[in-house]
């Protein structure tokens, strides 16, 4: 989710997120976003594989905030 996001739709996703124990991590804004997946126009991607998703919060926590 970016930082561009509506108020609604941040409190959505959280919300969702949240209730489901998934992390997230707000950074960047359309056009990043929108560019490394080679979309157009996405505020929110969902990231399934496990490792993947520890390798990205890893890299935005500075390196040492997941086991």
């Amino acid at each position: 989710m970016h930082g561009d996001s509506s108020e609604r739709t941040k409190i959505k996703f959280q919300t969702l997120c949240n209730d489901y124990e998934i992390p997230n991590i707000v950074f960047g804004n359309i056009e990043e976003i929108s560019k490394a997946i080679g979309k157009t126009n996405k505020a929110i991607i969902g990231v399934e594989e496990e490792n993947i998703a520890k390798q990205i919060q890893k890299i935005k926590c500075g390196g040492e905030c997941i086991g």
